[in-house]
């Protein structure tokens, strides 16, 4: 087994399916560059961001009781009532934008793929697919799990359960990779494997920790 414990059990050498998040893995956002279009619009920075995840509507478009076209019509009625009609353009940009995608971290999926079975799980809105088809990325996953999909989204730990039931995957033998804390603990819950992706060094480690190898000299660096 494994040297590495999570929860007070040892994991296994090798897991049998690798489900990686998406955003702040895969895919990163221009955060900077719209932080700009805001303020040159009269926006305190991450003013949209702000309103879209917020309490109320984050958690209703990632659950698929709004769809993308309600969230994203919700989110320009309270950021204009907020800041007023110049807050237009800023809106305009963040609705388009799709981010750009992690080349270092793709070409670590690909490697994983290579030898195991990957799929996506993502707390999405119902443009998840849309994104990842503009993105190049539909089908770089042997399934997608969106939460908007599924009515669960993370870090609950029913979506994880969910997920490995529909592949067939045992939650032990099942590593999940995530930016976010809450989600890694959310799926340790569940009794899978996690690892909190900080940066592509640390995750291709642990990868390698449990049986999936994929580190070489001419692997990019983001």
């Amino acid at each position: 087994m494994n040297d590495d414990a999570v929860d007070g059990r040892t994991v296994p050498d090798r897991v049998g399916t690798v489900v990686f998040d998406l955003d702040g893995v895969i895919r990163q956002w221009n955060d900077d560059e719209l932080d700009d279009v805001e303020t040159a619009h009269g926006l305190p920075a991450r003013s949209i961001l702000e309103v879209a995840f917020g309490p109320d509507l984050g958690r209703a478009a990632t659950t698929g009781q709004l769809t993308y076209r309600q969230w994203m019509d919700e989110i320009r009625v309270r950021v204009l009532d907020r800041f007023g009609p110049d807050a237009v353009g800023a809106l305009d940009a963040w609705e388009v934008n799709v981010g750009r995608v992690d080349v270092g971290m793709l070409e670590v999926l690909r490697r994983v793929r290579s030898v195991t079975t990957v799929a996506l799980l993502s707390n999405g809105t119902t443009r998840l697919r849309r994104d990842l088809h503009v993105l190049d990325l539909l089908d770089e996953f042997d399934a997608v799990f969106n939460t908007a999909e599924l009515g669960i989204a993370k870090p609950d730990p029913a979506v994880f359960e969910l997920v490995c039931d529909r592949l067939g995957s045992p939650p032990a033998s099942t590593l999940f990779i995530d930016d976010l804390p809450e989600n890694v603990a959310g799926a340790r819950s569940a009794g899978l494997v996690a690892h909190q992706h900080t940066d592509l060094p640390s995750t291709v480690e642990a990868l390698a920790r449990w049986g999936v190898a994929v580190d070489s000299p001419d692997l990019p660096t983001g």
